[in-house]
């Protein structure tokens, strides 16, 4: 788990959105291997074993999307250029078996990723960081630049995902996944769509005055 995302990441239990606390027993360079999460609100802790977060529950195979058929460089570039991550900044979110694209997406973009229940076998570190949940996707609204989605999930799954990606952010999914709320479609063909987030409600507008 990058420390530096440890920021986005958020508890699972539905109260008041706050971040969380890292305890770190283990660290190599700036990936935490051994630790946990703490919530400040609930007292809920969340472990971090081998480099990956668990959010809700111990079985990592339980909380692991089912391998694509094929993992090819060319589906990965495709994923990538829908996505557009193309800042060293940037902070790509990939679902569910998208994750399996990982590995490709960082031989030639230098966004770090950030996977929710990707696959069985896929490994935290070197720009990649591993979450898994029972719930909902734990991160903070509007912290992602754009989120890859596969129809594998819950629609509280799949609100949660969306609502993460910050206004004008890109999102992408397959064809039988309708378009999350609060997107527009940019383009689609046969295999997939990609939208771009809305943005977000303008803060009411402050009158201000001179001082005498």
């Amino acid at each position: 788990m990058f420390i530096p995302l440890v920021d986005s990441l958020r508890c699972v239990a539905g109260h008041e959105d706050t971040w969380l606390v890292a305890s770190i027993e283990r660290v190599d360079e700036r990936d935490i291997r051994e630790g946990f999460l703490g919530c400040p609100i609930c007292f809920a802790e969340y472990p971090i074993r081998d480099g990956v977060a668990y959010f809700g529950a111990d079985s990592a195979e339980a909380m692991a999307s089912a391998m694509p058929e094929r993992v090819t460089e060319d589906d990965a570039v495709r994923v990538a250029a829908g996505l557009d991550l193309t800042d060293p900044r940037m902070v790509g979110l990939l679902f569910g078996s998208s994750g399996a694209f990982a590995p490709a997406i960082r031989g030639f973009s230098p966004a770090h990723l950030l996977l929710v229940n990707p696959p069985a076998g896929m490994a935290s570190g070197d720009g990649v960081s591993i979450v898994r949940t029972a719930t909902v996707a734990p991160v903070a609204r509007g912290s992602m630049d754009a989120a890859a989605l596969d129809s594998g999930a819950s629609p509280e799954m799949l609100d949660s995902l969306a609502a993460a990606v910050r206004g004008g952010g890109r999102i992408i999914g397959p064809v039988d996944l309708a378009v999350p709320r609060e997107t527009a479609d940019l383009t689609r063909d046969g295999r997939s769509w990609v939208a771009e987030r809305g943005l977000d409600a303008s803060a009411p507008l402050v009158s201000l005055r001179r001082a005498r």
